[in-house]
């Protein structure tokens, strides 16, 4: 396996050729073992490179990404040889589950997740945290939910009960958004994002070259990419995005377009 060229072609930073690396490492020692193999939570730009490269260079080896459930942005890989048997797989995550939430106060992402790693835990330990208005699900590796749920009594100042249950049972977030209708000169990304984001083009612009924005989880740094209908676009520090629909085209040769902002 040569690593490096496999890094090469992908034009990776140093934080992502890290990662990149790790899973090949995994694969590696799976296929060279005879041995299950799975890694920690990856970003989904990485998932989505190294769902590319097992595809496409190693026919000894099976694997399967998941979060959890169907929905799930972080995910991890389990990677095993090809000719083990695939019903005995194990995928090691559970859900832990934050009941009891108090009335007066809605709990946010940042939030929990800060009480998570106030633990002492690593991110790439724990994968989507769903949090609804009864309840917050936190996927994690198996391995260190015995100790999470120990240990996490606390969001902030208040007092919370955890268990731990099956993947199963995750109840997927139910996106709530607004619709945003404007028109643009062109699909460009600076432009859509504009719209979609009330910032102006140059301010956008200049973040995508910052690296602050990715189009369906993948880093773009040109403001002239183009988005496509349903494409996800998220903005570092201001949410996502969604282009809904292109409704034609004003008088003035402008397009009229529809975007779903995430709430």
């Amino acid at each position: 396996m040569d690593k490096k060229a496999i890094i090469q072609r992908y034009s990776l930073d140093d934080k992502y050729a890290i990662e990149l690396l790790k899973v090949l490492d995994k694969i590696e020692t799976a296929a060279q073992k005879n041995i299950y193999k799975h890694t920690n939570f990856l970003d989904p730009y990485i998932a989505f490179i190294c769902e590319d490269v097992l595809k496409g260079e190693f026919g000894y080896v099976r694997f399967t990404i998941t979060g959890g459930y169907e929905e799930a942005e972080r995910k991890i890989i389990t990677i095993y040889p090809d000719h083990f048997d695939e019903t005995y797989e194990d995928i090691p995550l559970k859900v832990i589950k934050i009941e009891g939430l108090p009335r007066e106060k809605q709990f946010n992402h940042r939030e929990v997740l800060g009480a998570v790693l106030g633990l002492g835990l690593k991110r790439e330990k724990i994968g989507d945290i769903i949090v609804n208005d009864k309840t917050i699900q936190i996927v994690a590796l198996e391995e260190i939910c015995g100790f999470t749920q120990l240990s996490l009594t606390k969001i902030g100042r208040y007092k919370v009960t955890t268990y731990i249950d099956d993947v199963q049972s995750i109840i997927p977030k139910q996106n709530d958004f607004k619709i945003i209708t404007d028109t643009v000169k062109s699909l460009r990304l600076d432009s859509v994002s504009s719209a979609g984001f009330n910032e102006s083009r140059n301010r956008t612009a200049l973040d995508i070259k910052k690296e602050k924005l990715k189009v369906n989880h993948i880093p773009i740094l040109s403001p002239s990419y183009n988005v496509n209908e349903g494409d996800l676009i998220s903005y570092r520090g201001k949410g996502r995005i969604m282009l809904d629909k292109v409704l034609g085209a004003t008088k003035k040769e402008r397009l009229r377009i529809s975007i779903k902002k995430f709430i």
